[in-house]
């Protein structure tokens, strides 16, 4: 049974080598952009501990299988902008091993709660164009596209 659930301080070596994972996958998609690289573990340590964002992890027999993280932000106070408080997901990963047992969706559900529960008003979240399996996912939970970042190498 998977078991969803906010990061505590000693899962963070565990989020720290499924980062790595991540940050590899983002490099062999956009191998000109991304780095394979590890995440600072102050980072991963700040975002457990803060009071305006979510980290949350999924566990299967005291094994992580993946986790998503999102902050409480606001729109910025332009007259041309309508206000809103909403959730932006910064970082979203199931281990390759445990993709497709419905980890990912188990995941985006509890962040949901937890951005209803903050009274928020919506989700955000970027993914690379290239990112297929991303893209299937966030279209099947409902996820529309709002904007498009256009890039051209000089």
């Amino acid at each position: 049974m998977i078991k969803i659930s906010h990061a505590q301080l000693i899962d963070l070596s565990a989020i720290e080598q499924i980062y790595t994972e991540l940050f590899i996958h983002m490099a062999e998609l956009q191998p000109d952009y991304y780095l394979k690289a590890s995440q600072d573990p102050a980072f991963i340590q700040t975002m457990i501990e803060s009071d305006d964002s979510a980290l949350l992890i999924a566990k299967q027999a005291n094994q992580t299988l993946g986790f998503i993280m999102a902050q409480e932000q606001a729109t910025p106070s332009y007259n041309c902008i309508a206000p809103h408080k909403f959730a932006y997901i910064f970082d979203f990963v199931v281990t390759e091993k445990a993709r497709g047992l419905g980890i990912g969706k188990q995941l985006m559900n509890a962040m949901e709660v937890w951005a209803k529960s903050r009274d928020l008003d919506y989700i955000e979240l970027s993914v690379l164009s290239n990112n297929t399996e991303a893209h299937k996912l966030y279209e099947n939970i409902g996820y529309t596209d709002a904007t498009h970042i256009m890039r051209k190498s000089l």
